[in-house]
């Protein structure tokens, strides 16, 4: 079920005129990016921590989860909008919410539905060990275990909401089939059901936000895809230091189509809507850099670098439906007017042409 670079399904929608197509597909995203700091998106995390199994787990399980909830408040998300579910509450009453039952996922998740905003984000975060039954994955937990589809019914409230689903555990790969959908990014640390070995993906995904270890932009925000291909990178490393065959490999989907790509760029059809998703609430470009607060110029280029990027991806979102000469053209000029960006960034920030 795994691929790598794969193609796009070709939308069944009736053709357009390209003009209409590109602007519309271009303003949603921009849209998101023009928001002013009121009409800002929400971002709820849910973390939910399954059975350890052996005290050396609970701990790691724990302080993956905590470092997460750190990030998110670091990077401007709301208490309120924060929930930590594990299977030991007594381990730290202040932080977890609820046991990590079925029951309570499906209640939490429920309450978090019918207040969210409709262009809100929720990323749901989930660490521990993984079963599988054929191509069925499922998270352990205290009581019934969590499978994909089961997680799926509990996310379909959600319909206008950008639904972000990362499972770290072991053989996980078959929630990529059960929760792929429009509007959905989902992760997991395998990419199949059949990875079952202990992983490692939890620990670096998360790095990827509590240490800005991912930032490659420089934006002051860490994506989803940032932090994705960060982890990917250094559980590579870590199985080539210790000379160990790597028994787990991640996937991301986000374009709906039910199948995770192992490798991800703006063309393979996986990674566009991961880019746009960060841990975060408020304005799109953050304010915490010390390089964008000190120079209004310089979070200007970063804030156009942006917008550009993303009218790059509406375009090729649609690129079935234009012209194929019409889509060149249009292409070209704005990865010329990204390379110009790119070169003022470049000279602004004293690293010359």
């Amino acid at each position: 079920m795994s691929r790598a670079g794969a193609t796009p399904r070709k939308s069944s929608r009736a053709r357009l005129p390209a003009t209409v197509l590109v602007a519309g597909a271009a303003m949603a995203l921009l849209g998101v990016t023009t928001a002013s700091p009121a009409a800002a998106q929400t971002t709820h995390l849910v973390v939910i921590s399954g059975l350890a199994g052996e005290p050396r787990y609970r701990e790691a399980f724990h302080a993956s989860a905590t470092a997460m909830l750190d990030a998110a408040r670091g990077s401007g998300v709301a208490s309120a909008d924060i929930r930590y579910l594990a299977a030991d509450p007594d381990l730290d009453p202040e932080r977890i919410a609820a046991r990590s039952t079925r029951d309570n996922i499906e209640q939490h998740l429920g309450e978090l539905a019918s207040r969210a905003g409709p262009d809100d984000n929720v990323l749901v975060l989930l660490i521990g060990h993984g079963s599988a039954r054929g191509e069925e994955s499922a998270l352990n937990l205290p009581g019934p275990d969590i499978s994909g589809s089961q997680l799926a019914v509990m996310l379909s409230p959600f319909t206008t909401q950008t639904v972000a689903v990362v499972n770290t555990a072991s053989a996980s790969g078959g929630f990529v089939a059960a929760l792929s959908g429009q509007k959905r990014v989902v992760v997991t640390a395998t990419r199949s059901s059949r990875e079952r070995n202990e992983t490692r993906f939890a620990r670096h995904f998360v790095a990827a936000y509590a240490e800005n270890a991912a930032d490659v932009d420089k934006d002051g925000r860490v994506s989803v895809l940032e932090a994705f291909a960060y982890a990917q990178r250094e559980v590579e490393r870590a199985y080539e230091a210790e000379n160990l065959l790597q028994t787990e490999h991640a996937l991301l989907d986000d374009n709906g189509d039910g199948e995770g790509s192992l490798s991800v760029d703006a063309d393979s059809g996986d990674g566009v809507l991961a880019r746009r998703f960060f841990l975060s609430s408020g304005p799109v470009v953050a304010s915490g850099d010390p390089d964008l607060r000190a120079d209004p110029e310089l979070a200007a280029l970063y804030r156009s670098k942006q917008d550009l990027e993303e009218r790059i991806e509406a375009l090729r979102a649609v690129k079935d439906q234009l012209d194929p000469d019409d889509y060149e053209t249009r292409l070209e000029d704005l990865l010329v007017e990204l390379a110009l960006t790119d070169r003022d960034i470049r000279q602004k920030e004293g690293g010359g042409s």
